[in-house]
């Protein structure tokens, strides 16, 4: 099953509740006007508004930040060419990805590696395997990589750890036969 039209309408929901809210920032200022309200029921109905107002930034902002690290998952190893996730949210911030700081911020962040099952490993007359994982991805063996997975039993369940290495190759380790291997995602 196709997961894009999902997300795409998820992403839409979550970027429509964010347009229809005040920013955390505006919600506390609002709550911190109520405060200069003199009478007693007014500034507690006030408060209570400013309060819920808070919490569904608080929520819109949570969804729209799982959303991210779902689409961040989602698109492991298919090359970092894509636009910035986070776009610039004041004219200060705009071109501050360039920024060395920010882009270790960024690195930090970045998810370093992933484990999944193999459900399939094909290799092909060369030699050079291509491995589907159960999250869906599909990983090719580099041809420079002159490395080959040997099969025991084809019975036992196999799992893969795929890790960014230092020159940005990724690098995959099937567990159970000690072996790792040069790979690029494909799909």
């Amino acid at each position: 099953m196709n997961a894009a039209p999902f997300a795409i309408l998820a992403a839409l929901f979550v970027a429509s509740a964010a347009a229809a809210q005040p920013s955390e920032s505006e919600a506390v200022d609002d709550a911190i006007a109520c405060l200069a309200i003199e009478d007693a029921e007014e500034r507690l109905a006030c408060l209570e508004g400013a309060a819920k107002t808070l919490q569904v930034t608080r929520i819109v902002r949570e969804e729209q930040t799982a959303a991210a690290e779902e689409e961040e998952k989602a698109n492991f190893g298919l090359g970092e060419t894509r636009a910035p996730s986070k776009v610039a949210e004041a004219p200060e911030d705009f071109g501050d990805e360039a920024i060395s700081d920010v882009q270790r911020d960024k690195d930090g962040k970045r998810i370093k590696s992933l484990t999944a099952k193999v459900v399939e490993i094909k290799v092909n007359s060369l030699g050079t395997a291509t491995v589907s994982l159960d999250n869906g991805q599909v990983w090719r063996q580099l041809d420079s990589d002159d490395k080959k997975l040997h099969f025991g039993s084809r019975e036992r369940l196999l799992t893969a750890k795929v890790k960014r290495s230092v020159f940005g190759n990724y690098m995959m380790t099937v567990n159970e036969l000690h072996r790792t291997i040069r790979v690029r995602r494909i799909k």
